[in-house]
């Protein structure tokens, strides 16, 4: 997606963190009321994957949810 978009990785980690007040104050204190939480990081199986275009993706369901079904990745 860098490269689709012109995006450097330099770029891309400082807007990241030019919103990261915001995500810590808004964001990240809903996770703890959400139904669903999906986490998407960089992998950790490939060591030289300097393009990062591999993902871990974690889902994180809370039990007990009307309607929903156990999901397993």
């Amino acid at each position: 997606d860098m490269e689709e978009r012109g995006h450097s990785l330099e770029s891309i980690k400082a807007s990241i963190e030019a919103r990261k007040l915001d995500f810590d104050a808004y964001v990240d204190p809903q996770k703890q009321y959400a139904d669903v939480v999906i986490e998407v990081l960089p992998t950790q199986l490939i060591p030289d994957d300097n393009e990062r275009k591999v993902l871990r993706v974690r889902l994180v369901m809370k039990e007990g949810v009307k309607y929903f079904n156990p999901v397993y990745l």
